[in-house]
């Protein structure tokens, strides 16, 4: 129980994320459940500027748009809480525009 820095590797159907560690402690790859703390809020907003920007290097493929995000998604995103940009996430995956999440081995 204690903060890593990582970057998220992988995404799963039942919440799970896969992580890579950026901190030197062990394990260098581990899990994070639903219950888990994940800093979504700050990670969303990296993902913003990308999509914005057009710029996918740095983007896991979980959340690489397969088509462009509606322009009125992506003004509108910052101004929503936390709970609804999961929601906009959720359904912009199930329409099509990220693909869809594999589930955990």
């Amino acid at each position: 129980m204690k903060e890593r820095q990582a970057a998220l590797f992988a995404c799963y159907k039942d919440g799970t994320l896969l992580l890579d560690a950026r901190d030197y402690h062990k394990p260098s790859r581990f899990y994070l459940s639903t219950r888990d703390s994940f800093p979504w809020e700050q990670f969303l907003e990296k993902m913003l500027c990308a999509w914005q920007l057009g710029d996918y290097s740095d983007v896991p493929p979980q959340f690489r748009p397969c088509k462009r995000i509606p322009q009125f998604v992506l003004d509108g995103f910052p101004a929503e809480p936390l709970e609804s940009k999961l929601k906009i996430l959720a359904t912009l995956r199930t329409q099509g525009f990220f693909p869809a999440l594999p589930a955990k081995k």
